[in-house]
């Protein structure tokens, strides 16, 4: 999986690029996986030796990874003093798995369930999840939707060539993607971390897991849209969530680290 970059086609079926239900059944099977062509960086970070799988040449999370480093290392370090021990992360729009990785390898996290519904991001996510050795791990079985307010289809990715993680769901007649209410999907599961970066359906996101979110009182941390920063604050002060972190890192929108009211005191 060397050698020089090849830029996925942003047009054509998901599957043309990569199959996720095949290769995922393949490896369910034991049966060889096929990827398309990627560039891997081999690093190590802390005690371990990593594998970056990357397939956009101007990426920002994947030249931070070609340079083998993770993306958003600061707010990471930050998240890390404030989880417990072995923590169970939901991973809503995981992209490439940069921070699903640093929660598995460098968090001692007992499981992360990965969310991501972009089809040029999957094969770099479960690339560098299975040759990272994580699939005990982190979990795949919902890759390929997205979550949302509500279940509906009739969804598509609008792909933007310099930055594969500001790729925007929209909804239109040849959509094909689906989004789920995290609650439907999560009802048996508990989560000490939330973490959601989804291009602007944030809100939505935090509506459809409205009960796990109560149930499980995790630690969140979420890329707000400048357009919804008011409407999270007022969601935060409404279920008792308090500011822990914050750090603008592009121009429209900022990452946001809140626990509930009381905790980590």
């Amino acid at each position: 999986m060397g050698g020089p970059l090849e830029l996925p086609k942003p047009g054509g079926a998901a599957s043309d690029y990569f199959d996720v239900t095949e290769a995922l059944e393949a490896l369910t099977s034991g049966e060889a996986m096929t990827f398309p062509p990627m560039q891997a960086t081999r690093a190590r970070i802390g005690d371990r030796d990593l594998s970056f799988f990357t397939n956009y040449h101007a990426d920002p999370i994947q030249k931070a990874h070609r340079k083998g480093l993770f993306y958003e290392q600061e707010d990471l370090s930050e998240l890390a003093k404030l989880l417990p021990d072995a923590p169970r992360v939901l991973d809503v729009g995981a992209n490439v798995g940069n921070h699903s990785l640093f929660f598995a390898t460098q968090c001692g996290a007992q499981r992360v369930v990965v969310i991501e519904p972009n089809p040029l991001a999957l094969a770099p996510l479960v690339a560098n999840i299975v040759f990272n050795q994580l699939t005990d791990v982190i979990g795949m079985e919902a890759l390929g939707v997205g979550l949302g307010a509500k279940s509906e289809g009739g969804l598509f990715m609008r792909t933007r060539a310099r930055n594969l993680g500001g790729t925007k769901m929209k909804r239109g007649k040849d959509g094909t993607l689906e989004v789920h209410a995290g609650d439907a999907l999560f009802a048996d599961e508990t989560f000490d971390l939330i973490k959601v970066d989804v291009e602007g359906m944030e809100m939505d996101v935090l509506a459809g897991l409205a009960q796990t979110i109560d149930r499980c009182r995790p630690l969140l941390f979420v890329e707000v849209d400048d357009q919804n920063t008011a409407a999270f604050k007022s969601w935060c002060d409404v279920n008792g969530y308090v500011t822990r972190y914050e750090q603008r890192r592009y121009k429209t929108n900022m990452n946001f680290i809140v626990a509930p009211a009381g905790a980590l005191s």
